[in-house]
């Protein structure tokens, strides 16, 4: 009888974690491991080295633990001693030693990408914000109609803004302007500096 998949292919194809490292002496320490996943996506080399290992000994399916090890991602050592979060996902896979070589070697690394610190507005919010700053007598200038973008940062993100935002550096602390309400404050900022008084928004 033929087997019939239901559902949607999964994106994993290794092993959960702790099946490798409960088949290893001394639960693997010093040995390299890698996400099958990162290196079929990126060109750069992500690899980990296990520094140590906690399994979990109750767990029937030996799939929960804890891990710290050397993590390497697109080239970038993130730390010596890190914990791994992602020991659940069936996507890992043991390298031979033979082959850590080749890992080690690869000097490549991902360069920081230069992220934009404005974007134009959507065309209704443009005219909507326009026409209530028309309205109210405040002048309306073409980069009025500018959002200021921030980036998220983090270990995973490559992106950069090497430029200061001039408009969220003014603000005091607890008016940072907060993704949701940045159209909203410029406008009241504008509103500010022509002295009209607070528009009902």
């Amino acid at each position: 009888m033929p087997v019939r998949y239901v559902g949607r292919q999964g994106t994993y194809k290794g092993k959960f974690l702790f099946n490798l490292l409960c088949n290893l002496k001394g639960f693997g320490v010093g040995r390299m491991v890698v996400r099958k996943s990162f290196n079929e996506r990126y060109a750069e080399p992500s690899y980990y080295i296990i520094k140590q290992a906690f399994p979990d000994l109750t767990s029937t399916d030996y799939k929960a633990g804890y891990v710290l090890a050397k993590q390497v991602f697109r080239g970038k050592c993130l730390g010596e001693e890190k914990r791994i979060n992602s020991g659940y996902k069936p996507d890992w896979q043991l390298i031979s030693k033979v082959d850590e070589e080749k890992y080690l070697s690869n000097k490549l690394a991902y360069e920081p990408v230069e992220a934009p610190t404005t974007a134009d507005m959507p065309p209704l919010l443009a005219k909507f914000y326009m026409d209530r700053l028309s309205r109210d007598g405040v002048e309306v200038k073409p980069e009025d109609t500018k959002l200021y973008l921030r980036v998220n940062r983090g270990v995973h993100n490559r992106a950069q803004q090497s430029q200061v935002d001039e408009l969220t550096k003014s603000l005091p602390s607890e008016e940072r302007i907060q993704p949701k309400t940045w159209a909203e404050r410029q406008m009241l900022k504008r509103y500010k500096r022509k002295g009209v008084s607070r528009p009902s928004l």
